[in-house]
């Protein structure tokens, strides 16, 4: 009877002790998992202040963009150009070079040149959809000023101005709200094209939908 009793007393301690070890497990797990959530909960807060400062400098970003978008600048340096003749290797390229020099022609200042012929065509493509403030037109110094005049400027399809005169440059004015993807000097009658340089003024880019 003595060892029955002493072997239920020791089954029951052994079985206290097992459960007192299974609560401090739970216990132990318990926490564990509390401090898991705990950083999860910071990683996810960090995460979101993050996000927030991402936000935060996109739209200074944005707004940053849409200040330089609405300055007025030269937007035709460098840009592709096409003419529909060219004369003694004279190409439309010197146009947008950005050398236009009023001491002298040629191989100080290169001047672009057309054939003779009527509809004689520059095109300037400057890459994007701009609104267009001005187009200033350098003519050549040394003789032949007057081939300038007559010069029929286009925004697109749209005509902004005429040259007329005999001078070193011509300075020709869009009206307000003219876009453009391309400016086009043409010249009807039968006297070239020769111009030192020309540029566009604007600003920009737009997408078709920020003028309608």
């Amino acid at each position: 009877m003595r060892k029955l009793v002493g072997d239920s007393a020791r089954s029951l301690g052994d079985v206290s002790r097992e459960l007192l070890g299974e609560l401090r497990e739970h216990k132990e797990a318990s926490m564990a998992r509390e401090e898991d959530v705990k950083e999860l909960q910071d990683n996810l807060a960090a995460a979101l202040r993050k996000l927030e400062q991402v936000v935060e400098n996109q739209g200074l970003l944005r707004r940053r963009i849409d200040v330089i978008r609405s300055e007025i600048r030269l937007i035709s340096q460098q840009k592709l150009t096409w003419q529909n003749t060219t004369s003694a290797e004279r190409p439309p390229d010197f146009l947008v070079d950005g050398v236009y020099l009023r001491t002298s022609d040629e191989t100080i200042n290169p001047i672009q040149h057309n054939e003779a012929g009527p509809n004689q065509v520059v095109i300037i493509d400057l890459g994007g959809f701009f609104k267009i403030h001005t187009v200033k037109i350098w003519n050549r110094i040394l003789g032949q000023q007057d081939r300038a005049s007559g010069l029929i400027v286009y925004a697109d399809q749209t005509i902004i101005g005429v040259t007329s005169g005999t001078r070193d440059m011509y300075t020709v004015k869009a009206r307000d709200e003219i876009y453009a993807r391309m400016i086009t000097l043409r010249k009807p009658d039968d006297v070239h094209i020769n111009l030192r340089e020309v540029q566009v003024f604007g600003s920009g880019p737009y997408g078709d939908e920020e003028h309608a």
